[in-house]
């Protein structure tokens, strides 16, 4: 009986919560809320999108040349050590190759599409 009661009696939250949802807001949204706001997430989610592409080809990439290394060591007989030489006398080379094929492959999987995704949706707005 006494639980009835109390759910019939408004607390003092309930009374401000209904007195703030009859009052207007103090701030207006713009007109174009809407389209600003899906323009921005749907930027956030390409940039996402094309981040991930990118490690998942990089993951590909890598997992392919350490099978091929592998491959070359054990069916060819191919020595490690000379491969080690080789890499370790040729560092700068080496590391100029890996990070001009680093550049490109990011350059291709994430800058020009998200470009092309932006200037895509400022022809869209226009």
């Amino acid at each position: 009986m006494q639980t009835m009661l109390d759910k019939d009696k408004k607390s003092i939250s309930d009374d401000f919560v209904l007195q703030a949802l009859k009052q207007e807001p103090d701030f207006s949204l713009p007109d174009n809320f809407a389209d600003v706001l899906a323009e921005k997430a749907g930027r956030q989610f390409a940039w996402k999108q094309y981040i991930r592409e990118f490690l998942i080809y990089l993951a590909v990439l890598a997992g392919i040349s350490v099978v091929v290394a592998g491959m070359s060591l054990i069916w060819f007989k191919n020595d490690w050590k000379i491969w080690f030489d080789f890499i370790v006398s040729n560092a700068w080379i080496v590391a100029g190759i890996n990070v001009l094929l680093l550049f490109t492959l990011f350059t291709d999987r994430v800058l020009l599409r998200y470009f092309l995704y932006r200037s895509d949706t400022t022809k869209e707005s226009s």
